[in-house]
């Protein structure tokens, strides 16, 4: 059963993304019908960590992941400008100057789902692995990229454990966003 028959059957409204498609890895693209969880259950939004490597000082792999996808997450943003204010002796108030845009914060809430009575440690561990590369991360979710976010370096995170929920593990991931910059020698 699609999405769009699910809907029908239980007559309720399924937030439609293929006016709105994103891309996944350049080059293939995702429309509403890809959106059903594990559960067959509608997704609004994912997230999907791009496949990577952690390379040591003598530029060998220490460890490498696969895209690892997450589909029951919420996501959070809020972004700050960097302002000066200076204090001018016989003047109430400061000058403000504005000198730019800070960084996203990022905070993402979900969870992994095992199957029933099954403890997913093979995802926990494997999003672990993902979440203590000390370097910038490629991020897919149109939901993110809406906003201009395609990488982060996560700040923090934790897993928590959740009574009467086994087959469940939630996790939250602080980020700020990152922007990669590469340098193009010439000469």
């Amino acid at each position: 059963m699609n999405l769009k028959e699910f809907a029908n059957l239980v007559n309720v409204k399924i937030h439609d993304e293929t006016k709105s498609p994103y891309v996944i890895n350049a080059g293939v693209t995702q429309d509403a019908t890809d959106f059903v969880s594990k559960l067959g259950t509608a997704v609004y939004s994912n997230v999907i960590f791009n496949s990577g490597q952690v390379l040591n000082d003598f530029g060998f792999a220490v460890s490498s992941w696969a895209d690892f996808r997450i589909d029951d997450v919420i996501l959070q943003v809020s972004q700050g400008k960097k302002i000066i204010t200076t204090e001018i002796q016989g003047r109430n108030g400061t000058v403000k100057e504005y000198i730019g845009m800070d960084d996203f914060q990022v905070q993402i809430n979900g969870r992994l789902n095992g199957a029933y009575g099954v403890n997913p440690k093979t995802e926990t561990k494997q999003l672990k692995t993902i979440l203590d590369a000390g370097q910038s991360l490629a991020i897919t979710s149109w939901w993110l990229q809406n906003l201009g976010i395609t990488d982060i370096v996560v700040t923090g995170y934790s897993f928590a454990q959740t009574e009467g929920e086994y087959s469940t593990q939630y996790f939250t991931i602080n980020a700020i966003s990152d922007k990669i910059v590469e340098a193009t020698i010439t000469q």
